[in-house]
């Protein structure tokens, strides 16, 4: 999953995409050419190529499919430049506003259509609203959304009976609380350092709760690098250097490789409480516990928490959220067979196993959650639209600003080179300023 966000900067940042591609072609409709994301094996594969056996009988139209993996849009790209793209291909969706962009067909009529088999349309049980910014120049969204994604701080509820999962504890009460841990002779906070987009969960979230969705969005995209003065900045900073100099993540941490640091977390070995990280935690460090030998049940019960909230902070009630979803390539030579696939799958029937058999949440609130990932889902409840992307989407609207400035910058901060919260509002500033006067 590290992988999603980082290679949709490097492509769009390294202008792999091309020229935009408009149109499409609905095909004659008998056949349906389908690029996944998913690996062979893995639970979402298993889980739709139930659905496309199933529709492929039930409709009669013919089913390529290509199990590609995450670097699938690396693949789909050529093609698409080349006029000849799949039908349909899946991504988390800032991934793939960043690097189709245009390139994808506007699905504003698959959102107006009803759910195959169901009285309702598309639109009434998995809002546009999910999709974000991931829409065409004409303001269509591009993604349907079959899974939602985000992040948040993860600990064993065996360990923490005190903790009720799904609450909020104020920044002071969160930090005295690592402050007891760490007496207890607990480094509290697991972090995998070698992974920058997880370095920049903390600086992002932080950001969010400071400042407000949407602030640092428009600081990666302000030329003149004046939105960093905002006050927002240096405090979030200033939180995330009391942890680091605190001693709360494990000595050496950012020298690890990952998952080691999240294992060991799970595992209970680590000596660690809280993990920041994907929804996708349960279901990694799970299946990292089950080849180890162990039984899951027996060794952690997945509990989550929110973020801790600031004094005064605009983004309080936000919460990571973003979604894994398909899109149709402009120029799909059977656009109206992958329009019809989206909806053969979006009934709850058929979206059900996404929950209970690869246990991740579903952007249809009548399917309930797994149980690891309850607590998230009331906290993703409660934000009420207040959604964010990790790098507050930075990495669809400024791929090279996030690649080349934001991460290596939140690195160095936790690696010691930068010290202090002023001097890192200050090297991301300069840096900004730098990249956009360098590009004329």
């Amino acid at each position: 999953m590290p992988a999603l966000l980082s290679g949709a900067c490097a492509l769009a940042a390294a202008g792999l995409l091309g020229g935009c591609l408009p149109g499409g072609s609905g095909g004659d409709g008998d056949k349906l050419v389908y690029w996944s994301m998913w690996k062979e094996g893995e639970p979402q594969q298993k889980v739709l190529q139930t659905a496309l056996d199933a529709f492929s009988e039930d409709t009669g139209i013919e089913v390529e499919v290509q199990w590609s993996g995450r670097q699938v849009l690396q693949q789909v790209v050529p093609r698409l430049n080349s006029g000849n793209p799949p039908d349909l291909t899946d991504q988390d969706g800032s991934s793939l506003h960043a690097i189709l962009g245009d390139g994808a067909l506007g699905l504003e009529d698959v959102y107006d259509s009803k759910v195959t088999g169901e009285a309702k349309k598309v639109s009434e049980v998995i809002p546009a609203a999910l999709v974000g910014s991931a829409r065409t120049e004409e303001g269509q969204p591009m993604v349907v959304p079959y899974e939602v994604i985000g992040s948040t701080l993860w600990f064993n509820g065996k360990n923490h009976p005190d903790l009720q999962g799904g609450t909020q504890q104020s920044w002071g009460e969160f930090t005295g609380n690592l402050d007891r841990l760490k007496d207890e002779g607990r480094t509290p906070l697991a972090l995998d350092g070698d992974i920058a987009g997880y370095d920049a969960y903390w600086m992002t979230w932080s950001i969010v709760r400071h400042g407000g969705v949407g602030l640092l969005n428009e600081a990666c995209r302000d030329e003149t690098g004046k939105t960093w003065d905002d006050p927002a900045f240096l405090a979030a900073a200033e939180d995330i250097v009391e942890l680091i100099e605190g001693g709360y993540f494990p000595r050496d941490f950012n020298a690890t490789k990952f998952p080691a640091q999240q294992t060991a977390w799970a595992a209970g070995t680590g000596k660690t409480d809280f993990l920041l990280m994907g929804t996708w935690a349960p279901g990694e460090t799970g299946g990292a516990l089950k080849k180890s030998g162990k039984d899951v049940a027996s060794v952690i019960d997945y509990r989550s928490m929110k973020y801790p909230e600031v004094e005064g902070g605009k983004g309080n009630d936000a919460t990571q959220a973003g979604v894994i979803g398909f899109s149709v390539p402009a120029k799909a030579r059977n656009a109206d067979a992958a329009k019809e696939f989206i909806r053969y799958f979006l009934n709850k029937d058929r979206l059900t196993p996404i929950s209970t058999e690869a246990e991740n949440l579903t952007p249809r609130t009548d399917i309930p959650a797994p149980p690891a990932l309850a607590d998230y889902s009331k906290e993703y409840a409660a934000a009420d639209g207040q959604y964010f992307q990790p790098n507050d989407n930075c990495g669809s609207g400024a791929a090279r600003w996030t690649t080349d400035v934001w991460e290596p910058t939140v690195v160095d901060l936790f690696n010691g080179k930068i010290k202090g919260a002023e001097e890192f509002v200050g090297t991301v500033r300069d840096k900004t300023v730098e990249l956009y006067e360098n590009d004329g």
